[in-house]
Order: structure tokens, then sequence, then C-alpha cells
């Protein structure tokens, strides 16, 4: 109901354009900050198992878990179009979709138990949910 109600439902073609956008049109930034991501993501290595990342999008941070072979990762997004991309960008970086599990939900209300996760990655989110305080006090 609240995914509905913060992210209503949009025809298919929209969602997919979206995804498909985001995809490409993002490349050049990740590029820019593949650095700053490489120091940040590193500080999790061999630390955090399980990793839920809220607004997941097209996957472009799962190349940072590949080097840990045990972390888990649920990745968080309303768009359902982004799952195949996601899925397509953890291979391209060797991780298997068996460590990685796309969940269609909003930021705001993201279907985990407490404590479940060992840690929270929210990259370019923020600017997107409806509600801040509610996506940050989310389990």
């Amino acid at each position: 109901a609240m995914l509905n109600r913060l992210h209503p439902p949009r025809p298919d073609w929209y969602e997919e354009f979206y995804a498909s956008v985001m995809n490409s049109s993002m490349k050049s930034y990740e590029a820019e900050v593949a650095g700053y991501k490489s120091q940040l993501f590193d500080n999790l290595r061999g630390k955090a198992k399980k990793v839920l990342e809220i607004g997941i999008g097209t996957g472009p941070n799962l190349k940072y878990y590949a080097a840990d072979t045990d972390v888990q990762v649920l990745g968080v997004d309303p768009n359902r179009k982004m799952e195949k991309y996601a899925q397509t960008a953890a291979v391209a970086a060797g991780l298997p979709l068996t460590n990685f599990k796309f969940l269609q939900a909003v930021g705001e209300a993201i279907p985990v138990s407490d404590a479940s996760v060992d840690a929270v990655v929210g990259t370019l989110v923020l600017c997107s949910v409806k509600d801040v305080d509610m996506t940050l006090q989310a389990p």
C-alpha cells in the first residue's frame, strides 16, 4: 500500500524508459566518482555480510560488493524495471545472482526486519524519496 501511495503505478513503457535512461546516462557520473566510491565501499568489505541498498536503480554500486564473496545484497527500488539492469550489473561485476536480491519497495517502507542487515547504503536516493525522515528511520 505504501509503495502505491508514494510511487503510484506508472505505465510499463514509462518505467522501462526511465530505467533505460538511468542505465545509460549515469555512466559518466559513475566514472567520475569511482575513486571516491571505491574508498567508501572498501570500508564495508569484510565487515558487512548483509547489505541493504536503498534506491539500487540499475545497480552501479554492485561492482563494489563483488570482491567480497560472502556479501548478500538486497537492492530496493520502486521501479520494477530496474531489476533487469541491476541483475545485469551484478553479473557483469562478478556478483553471483545468488548473492543479490531485488525488492520492489520504497525507502519509506522497506519490508525487512530491524537489525537484519549489517549496513544500509543509499547513493543518489534521498533527493527522490517523498519523505526523507521516514526513509532514514525505516528498518
